[in-house]
């Protein structure tokens, strides 16, 4: 069974928001930790565990808050959120016009999570916040309600296992933690070579997360239709012919293939996030 949310404990710090946490970016990933203004517990005083006797005279012993803040802190730190998102929160002061609808979709699942829940698949043009969005979902289902979780960049993910299959890793070493993680999050799915180990590879996750009822959130740039899905350049040089440019479009059912792409549709809720690049108005404001 899912911990409820706890009802927040405000320490009344501004660094950490009152939270007694604060994450910051550490080399590739971000990092959490325990803030000063919480490392004395008035609780336990130390102790990390509040310690009460029944009705039958036994010694009962009871984790504090304090200490499910340091299992949740590590938790947090397993689950290899990139140090560019250390800030992601699903804060309403986050939430704008354009991702209005898909904002609250996360903030539900994470308020309403059950282990085995439905996941999402969001799709989307690059830049429209859908890494951010995922990496704020994990920040508060880790931090708020102890659920283990996992981020993967589809392409790292990929680099990471043909490296360990080249050291001859057991394919179970190799694929049974990203099948045994509560939540896992797989980003960008679909970018690669889209040949077919990577195919195989991704049925073979896809298909044990679902037969584990596991919940598992997808982001991609390819989506349902070929008028909002991923534009790539082409190039071809036909004999001696000059070089042409073209362009290419891949449906996420195109790029993925039939059979994962029915049983994503079996484990998840498909989510369009559109609008403008985000990366270009930052970059047109800060020029400012």
């Amino acid at each position: 069974m899912i911990p409820a949310r706890e009802r927040p404990e405000d320490t009344g710090c501004s660094r950490c928001e009152g939270t007694g946490v604060v994450v910051e970016p550490a080399g590739a990933i971000a990092q959490a930790a325990v803030c000063g203004c919480a490392l004395k517990c008035p609780l336990c005083h130390g102790a990390h565990y509040l310690f009460r006797r029944d009705d039958l005279g036994r010694d009962l012993a009871q984790m504090c808050r304090c200490e499910r803040r340091r299992v949740r802190v590590r938790m947090f730190n397993e689950a290899n959120l990139p140090a560019k998102y250390a800030l992601a929160r699903l804060d309403e002061r986050h939430r704008d016009r354009a991702n209005h609808q898909v904002f609250g979709t996360f903030k539900l699942l994470a308020s309403e999570y059950q282990r085995g829940q439905r996941g999402i698949l969001l799709m989307g043009p690059p830049g429209v916040g859908k890494t951010f969005l995922v990496a704020a979902f994990i920040r508060e289902i880790v931090l708020e309600r102890g659920v283990p979780a996992l981020y993967q960049d589809f392409f790292h993910l990929l680099k990471d296992l043909r490296s360990g299959y080249a050291k001859e890793q057991p394919e179970s070493e190799l694929i049974e933690p990203l099948v045994r993680i509560e939540v896992l999050v797989v980003d960008e799915l679909g970018k690669g070579r889209n040949n077919p180990w990577e195919q195989n590879i991704l049925d073979v996750i896809i298909s044990q997360r679902y037969n584990n009822q596991r919940t598992t959130i997808f982001t991609s740039n390819y989506t349902e239709s070929p008028m909002t899905t991923l534009a790539e350049r082409l190039r071809t040089r036909d004999g001696a012919l000059p070089e042409v440019e073209g362009e290419h479009r891949d449906t996420l059912k195109d790029r993925v293939g039939p059979r994962i792409y029915s049983r994503l549709r079996e484990m998840c809720d498909f989510v369009t996030l559109l609008g403008q690049d985000r990366r270009e108005q930052e970059g047109s404001t800060a020029s400012r």
